[in-house]
């Protein structure tokens, strides 16, 4: 009986951090998948100098370097560090003025935030 009740409250314990993880993960995903598709449909009409879609590309980037350290609790830096990558070069296509970077970089940041999130986002594929 006095096993009983560390292993019970252990067990409590872990399966709430999977659950807050797992919905954490999801939830910061979504918002990365789908500013970043904004973003990168504006960046093909709208011209790079436009301050709503700099201010939005750099909030962005502010949201992903406080977030991202609480992912890499579960996930490694090393699959992360490209979206870092291409939200940097992002941010430099604004300060260089070159919309043809920013459309390239904006398109390869939705692609490989759509990839990361298919494969750490909850699914029945992923639980094989």
């Amino acid at each position: 009986m006095k096993v009983l009740i560390p292993m019970i409250i252990l067990f409590l314990s872990t399966t709430g951090l999977i659950v807050w993880d797992g919905i954490f993960t999801q939830k910061t995903f979504d918002y990365l998948e789908n500013e970043s598709n904004s973003i990168y449909e504006k960046v093909l009409t709208t011209d790079i100098s436009d301050k709503d879609l700099q201010k939005r590309i750099f909030d962005l980037n502010d949201y992903w370097t406080e977030k991202m350290d609480i992912l890499s609790v579960s996930i490694s830096r090393k699959d992360m560090q490209p979206i870092s990558d291409y939200l940097q070069y992002l941010c430099a296509s604004i300060i260089n003025n070159s919309q043809e970077d920013a459309v390239t970089y904006s398109r390869l940041l939705h692609y490989n935030a759509e990839g990361l999130q298919e494969v750490t986002g909850i699914d029945s594929l992923n639980l094989l």
